[in-house]
């Protein structure tokens, strides 16, 4: 495995709560387990420690970072920003194999109501974000949107025990029709806008629930 498929393996791990905020990673267990000597695996616990998903301290170790829920709030507004500076932009083309990756998520959509499967929710979740993601033009905008993602997924994810699947399923089904019409068009500011409005409906919910996920973080702790 290279230093980017490990620090994509953990990065997933953390965003799905297979490791949690407070759990300990020890760098000589994680070279032992992919196979590698400790200075590449340093490497990637230092990208991780950059994006804000881990912490490194002397005598204490590295863990991965807690979840603070006015942190959240500033990331989905900043992430808004984003997309309005991905709609002022000139983007990356659009292609064949984004419209038919969007085709794949909506059949994947389908089943997610009836399977309740949170894992599968997060997957096509990160799937559509990989295409959204695609179309900013420069590694700026597209650096500080991959790490803000990731930073606000695995609060999402936490949540979903707490909210109406269905509805959650159904709202992510119609975000990937919108944006695949979009894209059908060719008009990405229309992309930027249907996933601004999907970003400022999960902030009005954490708004609407700051308590109630307040609970859940003291839980996960």
């Amino acid at each position: 495995m290279t230093k980017e498929d490990i620090y994509e393996q953990l990065r997933m791990r953390i965003c799905l709560l297979d490791l949690a905020p407070g759990a300990k990673l020890n760098e000589r267990d994680l070279a032992a387990e992919f196979g590698i000597s400790r200075t590449p695996m340093r490497a990637v616990l230092q990208r991780l420690e950059y994006d804000g998903l881990i912490d490194s301290q002397h005598g204490r170790g590295t863990t991965v970072t807690s979840i603070d829920l006015n942190g959240m709030r500033d990331i989905y507004r900043v992430r808004m920003h984003l997309m309005d500076a991905l709609a002022e932009s000139e983007p990356a083309p659009v292609t064949d194999q984004m419209l038919d990756e969007l085709d794949q998520l909506l059949i994947e959509c389908a089943d997610l109501t009836e399977a309740r499967d949170k894992r599968r929710f997060a997957q096509i979740n990160i799937r559509l974000h990989r295409i959204i993601h695609g179309l900013a033009p420069n590694d700026v905008l597209r650096g500080f949107n991959e790490v803000l993602f990731f930073q606000s997924a695995r609060f999402w994810f936490l949540l979903l025990d707490d909210l109406d699947f269905a509805e959650q399923a159904g709202a992510l089904a119609d975000e990937v029709r919108m944006v695949r019409r979009a894209l059908a068009l060719k008009d990405v500011k229309l992309v930027a806008s249907i996933h601004k409005a999907q970003l400022a409906m999960v902030l009005s919910s954490i708004t609407r629930h700051d308590r109630l996920f307040e609970e859940q973080l003291e839980r996960l702790v």
